[in-house]
């Protein structure tokens, strides 16, 4: 009998890949969608079937074609990588999602897994949830007016997503990761590799003390495929999102693996960044950052895994060894004491 079949939409994105690789490795057949050149993926994943296909311009029945003969669908791919989100973004977004679902029902999909993020669920404003003690859940969802507009997108999508898979009869299970670390299959830069390649290229003068939810991309991509696989995870919200890391700390360890490269561990204080705030958008934008610690209920996607959630310092390092290694990051002529004698 043939392989049943995935379709993983994004193939050539960061997640979308990782997905596609572990499906086949699970001995699945996977089809993956492409919107314009394939980067390569299809050369790095053999048995890989490609299929070029605008999920957002494309009509319908294109999108139908594109999974006939698809038992599962991963919809990974996200038209936008994060920042602010115009309201017309937003509606392509919701659009594109609804049209991927129905294509879905008309091909005869029977299960789907739908990317989505910890930013649909821990939004809240009550500062005594997403503590250690008070973890979010899957039950927590963020509200619908918050000032990142990335979040409310994602919010608003999901819950479109479940309205209509219901109606449509889909059997839907929701992933939810943090901030996604681990190595590139592609020497493509993600929006996820922005810290570790600025610490790298010791761009900025000194590291501010951001702290965020980190996740390994190879836990995101099994918790994706396993939850396609077993039926009993409908109607689920899986969170994976294995813990926080301080950028200071992450730039300290970034320094000792990789010695020749011009990494500043120097710490940005508090104040200056403040004040730096008023000038740059995007330091006003990570100052609700500083030593922000937030905590997720991960029982659910661990048991699924049946391990724990890879430390998120690991996959932070794993990120920053793989740009190195497939030259997304450039050290800068003439960079760090060892920078020659590491050549050789």
């Amino acid at each position: 009998p043939a392989m049943p079949k995935l379709l993983v939409t994004g193939v050539a994105g960061f997640i979308g890949g990782h997905v596609a690789r572990v499906a086949l490795l699970s001995g699945l057949a996977v089809r993956g969608t492409v919107r314009g050149t394939t980067h390569g993926i299809d050369k790095v994943l053999t048995g890989l079937e490609v299929v070029r296909v605008d999920l957002l311009h494309d009509s319908e029945a294109e999108l139908v074609a594109a999974m006939s003969g698809c038992t599962y669908l991963a919809h990974v791919a996200s038209p936008f990588p994060g920042g602010d989100v115009t309201d017309d973004e937003m509606r392509t977004a919701l659009e594109g999602t609804a049209k991927v679902l129905r294509a879905a029902a008309a091909a005869g999909v029977k299960r789907v897994v739908l990317t989505s993020s910890v930013a649909a669920i821990g939004g809240s404003e009550d500062k005594a949830k997403g503590t250690a003690s008070r973890p979010f859940t899957a039950e927590d969802w963020s509200p619908e007016t918050m000032p990142s507009s990335y979040a409310v997108s994602k919010t608003r999508a999901e819950k479109a997503a479940w309205a209509l898979a219901g109606r449509l009869g889909l059997e839907m299970t929701t992933i939810h990761p943090s901030f996604v670390n681990g190595p590139l299959l592609l020497p493509r830069s993600p929006t996820s590799t922005a810290m570790a390649k600025r610490i790298l290229e010791g761009s900025m003068p000194a590291v501010p003390a951001i702290g965020m939810n980190v996740c390994g991309v190879q836990d995101v991509a099994e918790a994706h495929v396993k939850a396609v696989l077993d039926p009993s995870t409908a109607g689920q919200r899986l969170i994976v999102a294995a813990g926080n890391l301080l950028m200071t700390d992450l730039a300290v360890a970034i320094k000792e693996a990789h010695p020749g490269w011009p990494i500043k561990t120097a710490r940005i204080p508090w104040v200056a960044m403040w004040l730096y705030s008023f000038f740059d958008k995007q330091a006003a934008g990570v100052l609700p950052m500083w030593k922000k610690e937030s905590y997720y209920d991960v029982s659910a996607a661990e048991q699924l895994l049946g391990r724990p959630l890879q430390p998120p310092m690991e996959a932070a390092l794993e990120m920053a060894a793989s740009i190195i290694e497939l030259g997304v990051a450039s050290r800068p002529q003439g960079a760090g004491v060892g920078a020659v004698k590491e050549e050789s």
